[in-house]
């Protein structure tokens, strides 16, 4: 088993993943600032980072964005 990944959403590299000296995790360390929330989090496996970059992405799609001529 490899000890690096590269993680890929939608074309797009999000960042990688390294195993950490234990042996039993992965640290993720973001390629693009749009993963940067995922930054250090450490992931069993690499398909669980892969993963939670998705679920990450599909959330901010989902935000609806401020209308600018909307008072407040």
């Amino acid at each position: 088993m490899s000890d690096a990944y590269v993680v890929q959403v939608g074309g797009q590299t999000a960042g990688i993943v390294v195993r950490d000296a234990s042996a039993e995790t992965f640290s993720f360390f973001a390629a693009a600032h749009r993963f940067n929330a995922l930054e250090g989090q450490q992931f069993a496996e690499p398909y669980a980072a892969e993963r939670a970059a998705r679920q990450l992405i599909t959330r901010r799609e989902s935000v609806p964005k401020p209308d600018p001529h909307q008072a407040f």
